[in-house]
């Protein structure tokens, strides 16, 4: 259930929730389960899946939330909880609503104010001089990209200039910092940027 008035858990709970529904194989589940509850081997004749296959994405969806379960031995149904899904969609069909989740991300209050400090809505300012504030700056913009294996160059470049005009300084920036990795014009990220990433 997404908790209002509680907004680090209400941004967990959005973020589990479209994670959940981020799959083809449990598009399709949930798409069966709306129409009444299913059991296991139901859902694997269905939709043509192994039921260990089955089970897995069965748990991915209870996690987030979306599934009401109902035992009538010796078998287990599901159905979808349409409330939940709709819960999730009001959290972020306004402007007002994605900002607000948007502003709950566990950050310090030095690391708010620097990112209000240098990013004017989604474009960056400045890339700031002093060292600990660049970093929040760099890892914020990494933050930013699309999640790559690699990147060339060039693809690099316009993802970042979305953001901000000077990509060649903020490539050159990731490098030195250590985020990112070079070779033949294509860019990885290294383990410290990976750490960004994954936070």
């Amino acid at each position: 259930m997404i908790e209002h008035g509680a907004p680090s858990t209400e941004l967990s709970t959005v973020v589990t929730l479209f994670k959940g529904l981020a799959d083809p194989t449990r598009l399709r589940m949930v798409a069966a389960m709306v129409e009444r509850p299913r059991c296991g081997q139901d859902l694997a004749a269905e939709i043509g899946i192994a039921p260990a296959t089955v089970s897995h994405h069965l748990k991915v969806l209870e996690r987030a939330g979306l599934l009401v379960e109902t035992r009538q031995p010796p078998y287990v149904f599901y159905q979808v909880d349409l409330e939940a899904m709709q819960r999730a969609m009001r959290a972020v069909t306004t402007p007002k609503r994605v900002k607000q989740l948007a502003s709950t991300a566990a950050v310090d209050d030095d690391t708010r104010d620097v990112l209000r400090a240098f990013f004017e809505g989604p474009r960056l300012r400045a890339l700031p001089v002093q060292r600990r504030k660049k970093e929040i700056v760099l890892e914020e913009l990494l933050r930013r990209i699309p999640r790559r294996k690699e990147y060339e160059e060039t693809e690099l470049s316009r993802f970042i200039e979305v953001v901000f005009d000077d990509y060649c300084a903020v490539r050159r920036e990731w490098i030195m910092a250590g985020y990112m990795t070079r070779e033949h014009h294509v860019y990885k990220l290294a383990e410290r940027g990976r750490a960004v990433i994954e936070r």
